[in-house]
């Protein structure tokens, strides 16, 4: 009897410890759930931003609700590719570490001294947070450490959101405008003039009218003009500014005239725009300037005459005319079928 309850004994002992590994098992595990966020800073207070890869560096920097580029004389940032990147760091969760060793860090890329990208989250002088991110395991997957660390861990992350190159963060729509906001634009050859709620060409012959389509898809190309980079503010002779390949003069609504003036480098497949009411210059793509030096005004304008027959042909064209539809025979009673 008491062999038998020195073995019951013995086999409770035994579950016993095997509860509590599996107890302490549990919580370290649950010290990693993936819903645990990898990196711990109030999204909203962050007002600078500074990204390094190892040969240079980019700072933003938030001022008065807008994010700015203070090395680049605080040149507009893209508020839309800040602050999905702010969000993307923000929603990184932890899961199991890759690795968790000063060693791997280096191996991974994402040591102190050694790393893809070290991205520094601030508010007020103050860093919120630092993480380093290296090498990547797999698509769309990155692997990081966050600063103060030994943990590596593997998370979906795309390291081109995080550039360190100015141009990289420029608000490439600094220079766009709204349509309506155009009340004239003077171009080699020909101007567009607002008139109701459309810019129609000047001085028409009795016979002309707008093309009013072609007049709106240039208006856009003009309004909507993108740039690719900044080239600095100071004008160097290679811009060759002194020997435009276009110029162009707009008038906005409230009475303000901007000035573009753009010249071409040589051998250069892009543009150099200056705009009168900015100090920059900019590099500008040449399938954005193509449109514009191609516009006529042979191509705004046509025949009123030859567009109403047109528009009178077509809709003869698309009148038909009914066929009376045939009742089928009724055979007498009794015909063969």
């Amino acid at each position: 009897m008491k062999k038998l309850i020195s073995i019951l004994g013995g086999l409770l002992a035994v579950q016993l410890v095997l509860a509590v590994a599996m107890n302490l098992s549990s919580e370290d595990h649950g010290a990693f759930q993936p819903r645990e966020k990898l990196l711990a800073f109030d999204r909203n207070a962050v007002d600078s931003l500074r990204i390094e890869d190892g040969k240079g560096s980019v700072v933003l920097s938030k001022r008065d609700g807008k994010w700015l580029l203070p090395e680049s004389g605080d040149f507009p940032a893209s508020t839309v590719n800040v602050d999905r990147l702010l969000d993307a760091l923000a929603g990184l969760q932890k899961g199991w570490p890759v690795a968790t060793t000063t060693a791997a860090a280096r191996r991974f890329k994402v040591a102190d001294d050694q790393f893809e990208r070290k991205l520094s989250l601030l508010s007020n002088g103050k860093t919120l947070a630092v993480l380093y991110v290296g090498t990547s395991p797999g698509f769309r997957k990155v692997n990081v450490r966050p600063s103060g660390q030994d943990d590596v861990f593997a998370v979906a992350f795309n390291t081109w959101e995080a550039n360190a190159k100015n141009d990289d963060w420029i608000d490439k729509a600094v220079l766009t405008l709204s349509p309506d906001d155009v009340a004239r634009v003077e171009m080699p050859g020909f101007v567009l003039q607002r008139a109701s709620d459309e810019l129609r060409v000047a001085d028409l012959a009795g016979d002309e009218e707008t093309d009013a389509k072609a007049a709106g898809a240039l208006l856009d190309k003009l309004a909507g003009l993108q740039i690719q980079s900044l080239l600095g503010t100071e004008s160097k002779p290679e811009y060759r500014q002194d020997e435009p390949e276009l110029e162009i003069k707009l008038t906005r609504t409230n009475g303000n005239v901007l000035s573009y003036r753009f010249s071409r480098p040589k051998d250069a497949t892009y543009y150099v725009l200056k705009r009168s009411d900015r100090d920059d210059y900019f590099k500008v793509a040449d399938f954005n300037v193509k449109p514009l030096k191609e516009a006529t005004r042979e191509k705004l304008v046509k025949s009123a005459s030859k567009h109403a027959l047109d528009k009178s042909a077509a809709g003869a064209g698309n009148t038909t005319t009914a066929t009376p539809a045939v009742e089928p025979a009724v055979k007498p009673a009794g015909a063969a079928q």
